[in-house]
Formats: C-alpha cells, sequence, structure tokens
C-alpha cells in the first residue's frame, strides 16, 4: 500500500515538474532538473517496492515488520508531520528564516532534546546561514517574511 502512495506521490512530483516553465538560459540544468529527478527517483522506487511486494511476502519478514508497527510510537510521527504541515502554511507569511528556527527547535523538543535554547539558538544560526547563502549569495529568493534583514 505504502508503495502505491509513493508512486502516486511520484507521478504527482512529475507532473508539478513539467508544469514548471523552462526559461531560454545558456545552462545545461534548468529549474525542471531537481524535481524531475526526484520524481523519476520515486516512481522507480516506487515500482520496485511494488513488484516485489506482488510477488510475496516472506514470512520472517512480515512477523517483523508486524511487530515492529506494534511497538512503534506514532505520537512523534503525528507531531512532526503535523508540524511539516505547520511549516508549509507558515512559510510564506512568515518568511523562511523564521519558520526554519521555529520548527528547527520544535523538531528538536518532539525528538527528546531538553534544551530549548541551545537548540533555538542552533536552528536560528542554520537558517539563517542558509537563508544568507540562497537569496544573497546565489540569488535563490527565499520569503523575506516579518522581520527582514538589514544585510
Amino acid at each position: 500500500m505504502a508503495a502505491l502512495l509513493f508512486l502516486a506521490a511520484g507521478v504527482v512530483v512529475l507532473g508539478w515538474a513539467f508544469a514548471i516553465p523552462e526559461r531560454a538560459t545558456d545552462q545545461d540544468v534548468g529549474p525542471r532538473a531537481f524535481p524531475l529527478l526526484v520524481g523519476v527517483g520515486l516512481c522507480v522506487s516506487a515500482t520496485f517496492s511494488t513488484v516485489r511486494a506482488f510477488r510475496g511476502a516472506d514470512r520472517e519478514q512480515t512477523e517483523q515488520a508486524r511487530e515492529e508497527a506494534r511497538l512503534t510510537d506514532w505520537g512523534p510521527v503525528a507531531a512532526l508531520l503535523a508540524l511539516l504541515v505547520g511549516y508549509l502554511f507558515a512559510l510564506n507569511p512568515c518568511g523562511y528564516w523564521q519558520s526554519t528556527a521555529v520548527l528547527f527547535t520544535l523538531v528538536a523538543r518532539v525528538l527528546g532534546s531538553r534544551k530549548p535554547l541551545r537548540d533555538a539558538l542552533i536552528g536560528l544560526v542554520l537558517a539563517l546561514a542558509v537563508y544568507i547563502l540562497f537569496d544573497r549569495v546565489l540569488g535563490i529568493h527565499l520569503p523575506p517574511g516579518i522581520i527582514r534583514l538589514a544585510f
């Protein structure tokens, strides 16, 4: 079932990739390259997984998977999914570096960290570094958000 969901996700990513307009540039790699790579990778790996699932599962592997699923704590998984969805909606209005710093801090908390000040500081430094690299150095503009940087 999961393999079929990944196959559907790969098809959606490929559809989005082909919707990206190709600009006339002298570069070998355009804006579609990475989404196409991800979409093809999803489709290929999902196809192999689907074929393997329909060929028949190994009983020992099936039992091990059931035991792992029974022992899995789904609370953190659900919390991380909720954080990612919240990040998706906060990214444009709040800005890249602000949203990313908060996401880093909250993800660290969900994963068991008990040092929120340290996590916030690391998240802020990493988010600012990535923002400056992409926005200022590479010219790939990320959402500036509520607080705009002076430099």
